[in-house]
């Protein structure tokens, strides 16, 4: 006997801000379906909440769909988190969940949204995405370094040091003039490092904070990724990065991490060459971030789905 399980139209699901009671019921989601995309750990879906910028589509009490969105840097914003329940077809589901966050993110004063998009998604969330209005804007690419040898130490002069809270302004200032503006963390983002990244490193030359790195740790600490590393434009091309670099190698050495990995954009072949030297060995992973203006939308309209079960 063939069995259907009854799936709301989508134009039938409500959507409300997502609040911190909605966390279990997404966990629940996220480790039943496939269709999933994460840009932020798991363990830190709850960051987002602050920015009331989320949004979960339910029916009959039940999360069918989630969108996490934060700021960056203000008027833009990342979308964090995409889950949708796996009974839903992506292409159908994805727009309308989007039409509502642009419209929401829109009435928030966003005005560009960005997303990342890797190869595990490449298939079913890429495609609709681009035909949404979604252009690519940058390609990402992948290192790591499994072996902790550190070519050089770059500039002798500058102490390294653990960052500490009070250091969070400065830290937000030079990343904001270090970085193009759809790149910037703020100083919640940076000020939430401590909680997540047991390496968070600055860079000081004559009592003055120059620059900072931070790599947070995976697979019982195994893993480290190095998320940030920047340097304020002024002390720019004195080997300060360098410095940095080697001592978040040291500090995976230190503490017997087996794999450093980084990301960087695959046009940048100055920072690619630098990683190379230092060790860095590409490792396959590849995303694109992908962007559109914020407007006002419509939400999409679909007929209800009878799927098979």
């Amino acid at each position: 006997m063939l069995f259907f399980r009854r799936v709301p139209a989508i134009n039938n699901l409500t959507y409300r801000p997502f609040t911190a009671t909605d966390l279990p019921a997404v966990e629940a989601l996220i480790a039943q379906t496939e269709w999933t995309v994460l840009a932020i750990p798991q363990e830190e879906l709850n960051q987002v909440l602050a920015d009331n910028l989320s949004l979960v589509a339910e029916h009959g009490g039940k999360i069918w769909a989630v969108a996490l969105a934060s700021w960056s840097n203000p008027p833009s914003a990342w979308i964090r988190a995409l889950v949708l329940h796996h009974y839903l077809r992506p292409s159908e589901i994805v727009p309308a969940v989007l039409a509502r966050l642009e419209s929401h993110l829109y009435n928030q004063g966003v005005q560009n949204i960005y997303m990342m998009s890797d190869d595990r998604d490449v298939t079913w969330l890429r495609p609709v995405l681009l035909t949404y209005g979604f252009n690519i804007q940058v390609e990402v690419i992948g290192y790591e370094k499994r072996t902790m040898f550190i070519p050089d130490w770059g500039n002798s002069v500058v102490g390294i040091r653990p960052a500490e809270p009070s250091d969070v302004p400065t830290i937000a200032a030079i990343d904001t003039a270090a970085f193009a503006p759809e790149w910037v963390k703020n100083a919640a983002i940076l000020g939430s490092v401590f909680s997540i990244a047991p390496c968070y490193l600055v860079a000081v030359l004559n009592a003055e904070l120059i620059g900072y790195a931070f790599a947070t740790t995976h697979h019982g600490g195994l893993v480290a990724h190095l998320v940030r590393i920047a340097v304020a434009p002024a002390y720019q091309h004195q080997a300060v990065g360098i410095r940095l670099l080697a001592a978040v190698v040291e500090w995976c050495r230190q503490n017997n991490v087996q794999v450093l990995s980084l990301n960087t954009q695959s046009s940048n072949r100055h920072a690619q060459q630098l990683y190379e030297w230092f060790g860095f060995l590409r490792n396959g992973d590849h995303q694109v971030v992908l962007t559109k203006h914020v407007q006002y939308v419509a939400s999409a309209q679909t007929e209800l789905n009878l799927i098979p079960g």
